[in-house]
């Protein structure tokens, strides 16, 4: 019986697929895992080198990139019982999944649950994150991200001053890596393919926790992610522009509920962001 279903996207990134997959066969432990590479269109030959390099992974090759959305087709055919949203720019680490695992079975009220994510160079990378601020995309991208990234408004988002150092509730966890059940999966429904890139890590675990589950953040497991922020790097670019798109969809959406998730987030703060008895 499968455990775990790991749904990876990929787009011209094969050696980032090889070395995600490899982790994956070298931390998996005991675990019945099952592999779902869903290609956004590849043209560098991501599908027949992860045939041959990893036959064991599934493989669902697509004519173009659907972006972020594309995990729908992963989702679709998963058997496990957990699914888990894995970068392609992301590495596990010994013992992560019997950890998310075991936490999960002991918390039958969280959906979600995102690991402790660290930068290659063993830095901690801030995941687990507050509603986002209307101005977020203008202020972490240039020119305004030259004077105002380390800002007040940026800060808070990214809950620096909260200890990333014990498990606790989360607003929502970024897509790096997500696992979660699937009657959560089942009750929230697909992602929105009108979200082509983040936000849309953000509108999945807002979409799991209107079906009535918690998000929960979890530094006892780690994995290792690269963090490439290509619009961020690229502000004049087209996956800038549909990240812009995505974002502003995105709070459009959800601007009937945006009280009720703000009002959520602070009943969060006032308890310490501690986890409600189960």
């Amino acid at each position: 019986m499968t455990e775990v279903s790991i749904i990876i996207i990929a787009h011209d990134v094969r050696e980032e697929v090889h070395a995600c997959l490899g982790s994956i066969a070298e931390h998996r432990g005991a675990v019945a895992v099952e592999t779902i590479l869903v290609d956004n269109g590849s043209g560098d030959g991501t599908v027949d080198f992860v045939a041959e390099q990893h036959p064991d992974t599934r493989i669902v090759a697509l004519e173009r990139n659907e972006g972020g959305s594309a995990r729908n087709h992963g989702m679709r055919i998963a058997k496990g019982r957990y699914r888990m949203f894995l970068d392609s720019d992301a590495l596990l680490t010994a013992g992560a999944l019997e950890d998310l695992i075991a936490f999960m079975d002991s918390r039958p009220d969280v959906g979600l649950v995102g690991p402790r994510l660290v930068y290659t160079n063993g830095d901690l990378q801030p995941s687990a994150r507050r509603y986002p601020p209307l101005s977020l995309p203008l202020l972490r991208r240039p020119p305004l991200s030259r004077w105002l990234e380390d800002g007040r408004t940026v800060r808070r988002h990214l809950m620096l001053e909260v200890p990333a150092d014990r498990t606790r509730e989360a607003e929502y966890v970024i897509g790096a890596c997500q696992f979660f059940s699937a009657a959560a999966q089942q009750a929230a429904g697909e992602l929105d393919p009108r979200i082509p890139f983040a936000p849309e890590d953000t509108d999945w675990c807002f979409s799991i926790r209107r079906a009535g589950y918690r998000i929960a953040y979890r530094p006892e497991a780690t994995v290792i992610h690269a963090y490439r922020r290509t619009t961020a790097q690229r502000p004049i670019s087209r996956q800038a522009l549909e990240h812009l798109y995505g974002f502003a969809y995105f709070q459009w959406k959800w601007r009937h509920e945006r009280s009720r998730l703000l009002a959520e987030g602070e009943a969060m703060e006032r308890r310490g962001w501690a986890l409600p008895a189960a």
